[in-house]
C-alpha cells in the first residue's frame, strides 16, 4: 500500500494473509489514527428468487405461452395450471393475445413479439449468469416489473472499495517508533504465560463498517403467528385444530348460517370439486341443527348442501367441532375438566376477496372460545382487551351481527400507520341454536380475528399492505425486523 497509495480489500487479503474480517478490523483501527482513508461505493444488486431463476432458464410463462398459440389454437379454458394462468394474464396485459370464441389469437403486437426475445426474458437471463448483476439504467422500466412479478429483489449495499494511505500514515510506516504493540485479540497462551501485562489493548470501533451477516431467522408471519400462539397459552388456553377442507355443514349449518345465505355464495366461497361432498358423521347433531335451521329461519333445511366441501371461510369451524363435544361431555357430565374451558386455533383459511392493502384471498385467523357459568360481554371484552394489549394495540367495540352469536360485536384496533381504527374481527357470546344447551346453564364467548393485520398496526415493522407477508424474495425476510 505505501508503493501504491492504495489497495482493495481482495489485495489486502492475499498481501497480509488475514481473513476478511480480521482485513476490515485493522484498517478501521488505522483510520482513527489518521493513517489511512477508507473508500465506499454504494450499488444496486440484483438477486433472482427462486421463481425467477426457474423463469430464466424455462423463458416467461407469457412467452412460452405465445408459442404454442403459434403453433396450434390454444383453448382458455384448457389453461389450467398456475403458470399457464399467469402467461394468459400477462398475454392479454402486454396485449399479445386476445380471446376470440374461447380461443387465444395472436394480435399483431403478439406476432411482432414472436420475432424477438422479450426484454424481460432477455435481462432474467442476463441476470441468472451472475445473481449479483449490477442495476443498469436503461433496464430500469423492466427491472421494476419484473420485481412487481416477484422474480426478483433490488437491494441497496454499501461496498468497501479501497483504503489509501495518508501522509500521516507513510511516515508512521517509515518510523517505527509510531507504531504500537496493542493487543487486538486474546489466546490461551497469553493467558497462560500473562503475555498481556504491560501491553495496551486496541480499542473496538463497536460503528465500524463490517460485511452484513444474514443469520437465520423466522418469517416474519410465522414470528407473528408464534407470538399470538404464546399470549393464548399464557393466559390458560389450550390449542386445538381443524381440516381445512371441510364440509358447508361446519363451516356454515353448525354455525347457524342459513342455507341461503350470501356468505355461501361462490363470490366469496371456493367450493371443491374433488371431493365434491363429504359425510357427516355427527347424525344426531346434524338432526338438531336441522331442526333449529327449519324451526328460526323457515325453510327447507337440504342436507346435501350441508354435505359441499369447501376450502374453509374461517377457523370457526374448529371452534364449533370443539364447542359441540365439549358441551356433549358437560351435560351427560362425562367431562372432568373445570370450568371455564378455554381453547383456540390458529390456521389458514380461504375467501374470494377483492384484493387489496387489508384483503388477500387466503390468509391466517385465529380463533378463541370460553365456556363457562355466567359469562358475559364484560367477560369477553377484558380478555380480548387483555390478549391485545399483550400484542401492542388499543382496541375498541361495536354493535354488529353474525349469525351463531347474540349479542355480537366487532372489534378495531387502532393502526399507528394509517391513523385509523382497523376492523380486526368480530365476536359475542354463542347462541343456544349452536350450542343446544340454555345460557342460563353454560355460555360460550366466541371471536375471531386476522392475524395478518397485527402487522399493519406498528409503523416500526415498515409494513403496507398483507401482499408483502407473501413476497417469496430473500431480500425481504432478510430485511424484515423481528417482531
Amino acid at each position: 500500500m505505501v508503493r501504491t497509495g492504495s489497495a482493495s480489500l481482495t489485495e489486502l487479503e492475499k498481501h497480509t494473509e488475514l481473513s476478511r474480517d480480521q482485513v476490515l478490523w485493522a484498517l478501521h483501527g488505522l483510520e482513527d489514527k489518521g493513517f489511512v482513508k477508507l473508500h465506499y461505493k454504494e450499488e444496486r444488486r440484483i438477486i433472482l428468487t427462486a421463481e425467477g431463476k426457474k423463469y430464466a432458464e424455462s423463458g416467461l410463462p407469457e412467452s412460452r405461452l405465445l408459442q404454442r398459440i403459434s403453433k396450434s389454437e390454444v383453448k382458455t379454458a384448457s389453461l389450467s395450471s398456475n403458470e399457464d394462468k399467469i402467461g394468459l394474464q400477462w398475454l392479454m396485459r402486454k396485449r399479445l393475445a386476445q380471446v376470440d370464441n374461447g380461443a387465444l389469437k395472436i394480435t399483431s403486437t403478439g406476432e411482432s413479439a414472436l420475432k424477438k426475445e422479450f426484454p424481460e426474458e432477455r435481462l432474467l437471463r442476463a441476470i441468472g449468469k451472475d445473481d449479483h448483476g449490477k442495476l443498469a439504467s436503461e433496464h430500469r422500466e423492466e427491472l421494476d416489473t419484473l420485481k412487481r412479478r416477484g422474480l426478483l429483489d433490488i437491494e441497496n449495499v454499501t461496498e468497501f472499495e479501497k483504503a489509501e494511505i495518508t501522509q500521516k500514515g507513510k511516515e508512521a510506516s517509515k518510523n517505527s517508533s509510531e507504531n504500537t504493540d496493542e493487543i487486538g485479540s486474546i489466546d490461551r497462551e497469553m493467558i497462560a504465560k500473562m503475555g498481556w501485562k504491560g501491553r495496551k489493548f486496541s480499542e473496538y470501533d463497536v460503528s465500524a463498517k463490517v460485511d452484513r451477516e444474514f443469520a437465520a431467522k423466522r418469517h416474519v408471519l410465522k414470528q407473528t403467528i408464534d407470538r399470538i400462539k404464546d399470549v393464548y397459552m399464557s393466559m390458560g388456553f389450550k390449542e386445538i385444530s381443524g381440516p381445512t377442507i371441510d364440509s358447508a355443514f361446519w363451516v356454515f349449518d353448525s354455525l347457524f348460517v342459513p342455507q341461503d345465505h350470501p356468505a355461501r355464495d361462490k363470490q366469496d366461497t371456493f367450493f371443491l370439486e374433488n371431493p365434491k361432498d363429504m359425510e357427516i358423521e355427527e347424525k344426531d347433531y346434524a338432526k338438531r341443527i336441522k331442526e333449529e335451521h327449519e324451526r328460526s329461519w323457515k325453510y327447507d333445511w337440504d342436507i346435501d348442501k350441508a354435505r359441499q366441501s369447501v376450502l374453509r371461510t374461517h377457523t370457526t369451524s374448529v371452534s364449533a367441532r370443539f364447542v359441540q363435544e365439549a358441551v356433549a361431555k358437560i351435560v351427560s357430565e362425562e367431562s372432568d375438566e373445570a370450568l371455564p374451558l378455554k381453547a383456540f386455533s390458529l390456521g389458514r383459511l380461504f375467501r374470494n376477496e377483492n384484493i387489496d392493502y387489508r384483503h388477500l384471498a387466503d390468509f391466517y385467523q385465529h380463533d378463541g372460545v370460553i365456556i363457562g357459568k355466567d359469562l358475559t360481554m364484560a367477560n369477553l371484552f377484558d380478555t380480548l382487551i387483555k390478549i391485545y394489549a399483550k400484542l401492542g394495540i388499543k382496541i375498541k367495540f361495536k354493535p354488529s351481527y353474525f349469525p351463531f352469536v347474540e349479542p355480537a360485536a366487532e372489534f378495531y384496533g387502532y393502526s399507528d400507520v394509517t391513523d385509523e381504527w382497523v376492523e380486526l374481527g368480530g365476536s359475542g357470546i354463542m347462541r343456544s341454536e349452536v350450542t343446544g344447551i340454555a345460557r342460563s346453564k353454560i355460555s360460550v364467548l366466541a371471536w375471531g380475528a386476522g392475524v395478518e393485520r397485527v402487522l399493519l398496526m406498528s409503523k416500526d415493522n415498515g409494513i403496507k399492505s398483507i401482499a408483502e407477508l407473501y413476497n417469496n424474495g430473500i431480500g425481504f425476510a432478510r430485511n424484515m425486523r423481528s417482531v
